[in-house]
């Protein structure tokens, strides 16, 4: 899951107990025949110097009486924040009344942001590709090797995610790549345990798997897509040479490369940043949330196993596995979109009526992007259901799944992991549920299985959708 999709809008500011202790309040504050603003600001004077941004000002004018409707009669002001701008202004430079508004914030070009986004898409589909590359090398290891492992990289890669963000933002880079080197080492260790009896061909596929979650663990964490996109290319290479004769040996040698040079920020500082001491109770919540966003990851591995890879022939691509190569990226694009859009939101507009307007706009659009897969998923069952289509019920449920990962990410992002778990986790329930408690209805009807995984997947993806829209549209939901 990647972290560019958290965006972050300033909290409005409160007043402070010693500015509402005043012996003469500003309600009091007479009009003034040339400029009330001015004698506005003459008595703000300090509050504004001391301000953090206009937020704080709209907040003690509030806070003393001034509303709406009295900046409008009063002072010549649409609302409080244009007010609260223009008493800033007059404090500050003595210039002729007008409204502040922040200077845009320099940033990379359109074309850098989608290279960028490309590439994070990119390193975050090579453990699917490859696996799907490389089935025919998989063909009769354990479900324990295979499954298991899916379930245990893509989960705790989630979790070891979370805390390695923790680690960058308050040890940096190098903190971060160790914390994830020695969580992804923990859990091998672990499941090496689990795979005693198996073989030397399942903990070689395990390796492979869990290297490269933790190869795309650590540089998304870390932002180097752009110095490990150059590994990562050969594997992908090599995954398509195995259908035409070339050895795997090739392909883990290659993937050997790609671990070394993902983690070389573990030998970069040599002095990282001191620790700084945490209470019990801030690394309990840490660990719970890690825990929250694992247990989403694990059910976005479940799903894709029972909706899109279950049963697929080991010497073909499946048709399921399209929607996804095709849609993460163009996902990733919508909502760094979304973001960026939000960013030249705030950046432009400094009155909260303006900036909600503007919000509720780009949301509609965010929206209706996120809509495509869900309902193109759902006109495509529907032909099938009602007979104009033989087939196509298993690629009608892998666009859904795609259409729900996006949702999961929306709703991940803006810190509704529970929310994100739930929507994964019922349907795979229910589907892998009724499979395996009620075969008969499988033998008895064939497409029974399909059937379900579109009805499940349409019953998580509509709700989803539309709790999405409301968490989009709410500003709070952007605070940090």
């Amino acid at each position: 899951m990647s972290g560019d999709s958290l965006v972050v809008v300033p909290a409005q500011r409160r007043a402070r107990p010693s500015e509402l202790d005043r012996p003469e309040p500003l309600r009091y504050v007479g009009r003034v025949a040339t400029d009330p603003v001015a004698a506005l600001a003459d008595r703000m004077r300090e509050d504004c110097l001391g301000a953090v941004d206009i937020d704080e000002i709209a907040a003690i004018l509030e806070a003393n009486g001034i509303n709406d409707r009295v900046a409008d009669r009063e002072y010549g002001a649409p609302s409080v924040f244009a007010l609260a701008g223009r008493v800033v202004a007059r404090t500050l430079d003595r210039a002729d009344t007008q409204q502040i508004r922040p200077v845009p914030p320099e940033g990379p070009g359109t074309a850098k942001v989608v290279a960028d986004t490309l590439m994070r898409a990119l390193i975050y589909l090579t453990p699917l590709a490859i696996g799907v590359g490389a089935a025919s090398e998989v063909d009769g290891v354990p479900r324990i090797a295979t499954t298991g492992t899916l379930l245990l990289g893509w989960g705790g890669g989630q979790a070891l995610s979370y805390l390695g963000y923790r680690a960058l933002s308050e040890r940096g880079r190098t903190a971060a790549a160790r914390l994830l080197g020695t969580g992804f080492l923990a859990l091998a260790a672990l499941w090496s345990l689990a795979l005693i009896g198996t073989g030397e061909r399942a903990y070689v596929v395990a390796a492979v798997q869990l290297a490269l979650f933790a190869v795309a663990a650590v540089t998304l964490v870390t932002n180097r897509e752009r110095a490990v996109i150059g590994a990562v290319a050969p594997c992908w290479l090599a995954t398509a040479g195995l259908r035409y004769g070339l050895s795997v040996v090739v392909l883990l040698g290659c993937v050997a490369v790609l671990v070394a040079v993902a983690y070389r920020p573990v030998l970069g500082e040599r002095q990282a940043r001191r620790p700084t001491r945490r209470r019990w109770r801030s690394w309990r919540h840490d660990m719970g949330c890690a825990a929250l966003y694992g247990l989403v990851g694990a059910g976005q591995a479940a799903l894709l196993r029972s909706v899109a890879l279950d049963g697929i022939a080991p010497h073909r691509v499946p048709v399921e596995a399209v929607p996804l190569l095709l849609g993460v990226p163009l996902m990733e694009l919508t909502l760094v979109w979304h973001q960026r859009r939000i960013a030249a939101a705030r950046a432009d507009l400094a009155d909260r009526f303006a900036f909600d307007r503007r919000l509720g706009r780009i949301s509609a659009g965010t929206v209706a992007v996120l809509a495509v897969p869900v309902l193109a998923g759902a006109a495509i069952a529907g032909a099938v259901w009602f007979g104009l289509l033989r087939t196509g019920q298993s690629f009608a449920a892998a666009v859904l799944l795609m259409g729900v990962y996006a949702l999961c990410l929306v709703l991940a992002s803006h810190g509704r992991a529970g929310t994100a778990a739930i929507v994964v986790w019922w349907p795979t329930l229910l589907v892998a549920g009724v499979g395996h408690w009620a075969p008969a209805l499988v033998h008895v009807a064939p497409t029974f299985a399909e059937t379900l995984a579109v009805a499940t997947l349409l019953g998580a993806g509509l709700p989803g959708l539309a709790v999405a829209a409301l968490i989009l549209r709410d500003p709070e939901s952007y605070r940090e």
